[in-house]
């Protein structure tokens, strides 16, 4: 009796023991399972501190050098140089500098405080302004090349990393920018450079417009070069649409109704008096293409990444394209580029997804049928992505051993682009003979991964038991995952 209760103390104590162990094992799952993912945490937070690093350097300011393109012997114009992106904390450690050039020779310098005068009141819009003026000595075409340098990046007293108005230890960004060096050198100097063309009085009047190819309704426009005097003395007529004066330049405008190529012809007077000299022409070919729209988007789902091509034929030029996307009055993305694309949350489904579109900065038409325009509005109402049947390895119809292995792959997708997959749920499988007989014996479920190891959908191994007529038997597979529902009649054999 004393030997039972001993063991059935001994008893307790192992199972008391086992439990320890198990709440152990518990504990280091637990702990290796956070361990990760702070891991994960750690490195998402350090890719999304270096993406931002890196886009605070690329967002470095610009200069420009902004006058007249043209300009007749002894005439005196002003040019004004444009430092643009500037932020409230950075400053101009060598001011602008303009070398003037003649076929590769210099033949003037033009510095800050002799000849280059800063502009006031343009610090807290971000822009520094300078200013000078030059007259033209003789024909020719002069180059006007400008240098200055900035401390939007630098290394600061102490030896931090000085970017844009924030501060960061040196080790960090060098950590993350292995060519520091390089780009601070790189964003410290800015440069521009312009031509301008000089003429001498009495030169004769020349236009010139390039060809063009724009769409139907569309307004389109076109720069008319005009050589031999000033644009502003020049009066011109044309055959399509309208040529204004703009600034120095003519400016031709016109909005074509129907897709054709048209000959646009520009007839142009000056105001220095009548003669052959005072008058000139010039012709280009304006291609008017159908705004047929390039993507066939026409839906968009919950917890996909949505992505449709805003180009349509005649607007070509993909980065004057720029969207917005509005989810039920909420922006939730905006870009540039033709390509307009943003993730959808799981929660979007039943809300009104609009994606708004401009090219250079104004609604542009597309064509909805041959002869209807409709504006670059787009509106998609966000809907569940549906599950999907895919792979099946036996057809409708055909004849199998009823001892071989049938499969399937279920995934869900509504814009099936690779980064959409995902595992289907509630995965079944029927296999029913002629005659009523349940011939399923089992099916396996397999993940099916990309590249990167994540699970994209699943795939279905099916196997079959049971005798079937040596004549064959007709059989129905029924197969199911998520809301899809694919019935496949066959004709299965013996082994």
């Amino acid at each position: 009796m004393e030997q039972q209760k001993s063991f059935r103390k001994y008893q307790v104590y192992f199972f008391l023991y086992l439990a320890v162990i198990c709440e152990l094992l518990i504990i280091i799952v637990e702990r290796d399972d956070a361990e990760q993912q702070l891991r994960r945490e750690r490195d998402q937070l350090l890719a999304l501190t270096q993406k931002i690093v890196l886009e605070l350097m690329e967002t470095t300011p610009v200069q420009s050098l902004n006058g007249s393109n043209q300009m007749e012997v002894g005439e005196s114009r002003r040019f004004v140089i444009m430092l643009q992106g500037m932020g409230p904390e950075d400053r101009v450690t060598i001011p602008p500098e303009i070398i003037v050039t003649r076929d590769g020779r210099e033949i003037d310098r033009l510095c800050v405080g002799q000849d280059i005068l800063p502009v006031a009141g343009q610090h807290t819009s971000g822009t520094r302004a300078y200013a000078y003026n030059w007259r033209a000595p003789a024909p020719g075409t002069y180059r006007f090349n400008g240098k200055s340098s900035i401390n939007r990046i630098g290394i600061l007293p102490g030896g931090d990393v000085k970017l844009a108005s924030l501060r960061f230890p040196y080790e960090i960004i060098a950590a993350l920018v292995p060519d520091l060096a390089a780009r601070i050198d790189q964003f410290e100097n800015l440069e521009a450079g312009m031509e301008v063309k000089v003429i001498a009085r009495g030169d004769p009047l020349g236009l010139h417009g390039g060809n063009i190819t724009t769409a139907a309704g569309y307004p389109a426009a076109r720069f008319i070069e005009v050589q031999g005097t000033d644009a502003r003395r020049v009066r011109a007529a044309v055959n399509y649409g309208r040529v204004d004066l703009d600034g120095e330049r003519l400016r031709w405008t016109h909005t074509f109704s129907r897709p054709d190529t048209y000959d646009v012809t520009v007839d142009a007077r000056d105001s220095r008096g009548a003669g052959a000299m005072s008058r000139a022409a010039t012709q280009f070919t304006a291609t008017v293409k159908w705004p047929v729209s390039k993507s066939t988007v026409t839906d968009a789902f919950a917890g996909e990444l949505f992505r449709k091509n805003l180009a349509v034929e005649g607007l070509d030029v993909q980065s004057d394209y720029r969207w917005r996307a509005v989810l039920d009055g909420t922006v939730v993305g905006e870009g540039r580029g033709a390509m307009a694309q943003l993730p959808l949350a799981e929660d979007a489904a039943g809300k009104t997804l609009t994606i708004e579109a401009q090219y250079r900065g104004r609604s542009y038409p597309i064509a909805v049928d041959d002869e209807t325009l409709a504006d670059s509005r787009f509106r998609y109402t966000v809907r569940e992505a549906p599950a999907r049947i895919r792979n099946v390895s036996f057809s409708r119809g055909g004849e199998y051993a009823v001892n071989q292995e049938f499969r399937f792959d279920a995934f869900v997708c509504g814009s099936c682009i690779a980064q959409n997959y995902r595992p289907a749920d509630r995965i079944r499988v029927e296999v029913e003979s002629e005659y009523g007989r349940d011939l399923l014996d089992d099916y396996l479920l397999e993940p099916v991964t990309d590249a990167s190891g994540r699970q994209v959908g699943t795939r279905v191994k099916i196997y079959l038991r049971g005798r079937v007529d040596r004549d064959g038997e007709e059989v129905l597979f029924i197969l199911r995952a998520g809301g899809a529902v694919e019935r496949i009649p066959v004709v299965l054999y013996p082994d």
